[in-house]
């Protein structure tokens, strides 16, 4: 029965990543199948293996995992396809075994570190694709201190006694990771687009106005609305600039893969201590 929900819940997320990558965003049909999906495998795990006790903690998960998700699509970071994800795996997540390294906190942790660092690597390794896009934006300062950062942790690994050494790699390479993704963020994460290829959840970088001066739409964190689209539409504005993301239903993918198959190796570290 594990095997079953863990296979279903791995290949819709495998789908979702894909339309992610491809279309930046994610079919509701596919967030309605993992959340009826999820339901209705963990009513059944926990009715055949008499855990059915641990469905009372679904509130704590949903706060956790959906509310975290929420405030995030609040702040304009994740889309809305990625919170009726979250939605979905608050509940697979609290019928296994709430006190496990699997648990939903366990999979909120993974999402936390292992999201994060897919979000770091990916932006700087989108930044290294378009790096000739990208240094037209260096200041005078940048290059000495990417080649110098470089340098630090180089010697540090060959030079340093373990683990110091792991601490002024780690160390170096966040502070440059830190300016790196910032020029990625913004100087490249804008395009433009046509408003006839629009969908509700675009990020509008700039709002066009009309003959008066004034916006025609918002830019609202959490994305244009069907109405903002038609509303564009019908003053005649053919292209806009909408600011994109990495996306991260990919992360999410990546942090239930590492729930599922180690648990969760930062709860196990401080277990073992």
């Amino acid at each position: 029965m594990d095997y079953l929900i863990f296979i279903f819940v791995l290949l819709m997320l495998l789908i979702a990543s894909i339309q992610d990558f491809r279309n930046r965003e994610v079919p509701d049909s596919i967030s309605y199948i993992l959340m009826a999906g999820t339901l209705l495998l963990s009513f059944i795990y926990s009715l055949a293996y008499n855990t059915i006790s641990n469905l009372i903690y679904i509130p704590i998960s949903l706060l956790l995992l959906f509310g975290f998700s929420y405030f995030m699509y609040r702040l304009g970071q994740w889309g809305g396809g990625d919170v009726k994800l979250m939605l979905g795996l608050s509940f697979v997540f609290t019928s296994l075994n709430v006190f496990s390294d699997k648990s939903f906190i366990a999979l909120f942790i993974n999402i936390l570190l292992f999201g994060g660092i897919y979000g770091l690597i990916g932006t700087i390794l989108f930044g290294l694709v378009k790096i000739n896009k990208l240094k037209k934006h260096f200041q005078r300062y940048d290059v000495p201190f990417f080649i110098a950062s470089a340098a630090i942790i180089i010697l540090s690994v060959l030079l340093v006694p373990f683990p110091i050494n792991i601490f002024i790699a780690v160390g170096v390479f966040m502070i440059f990771s830190i300016r790196f993704v910032f020029l990625v963020a913004n100087n490249l994460m804008y395009i433009q687009e046509k408003v006839s290829k629009l969908t509700e959840g675009d990020w509008l970088a700039e709002s066009p106005k009309d003959s008066n001066g004034k916006k025609i739409v918002p830019e609202r964190s959490t994305g244009l609305t069907n109405a903002d689209i038609q509303k564009l539409k019908e003053k005649g504005i053919k292209e806009v600039i909408i600011k994109i993301g990495l996306p991260f239903v990919p992360g999410i993918f990546f942090a239930v893969i590492i729930t599922v198959l180690l648990g969760n190796p930062f709860l196990q570290l401080f277990s073992a201590l």
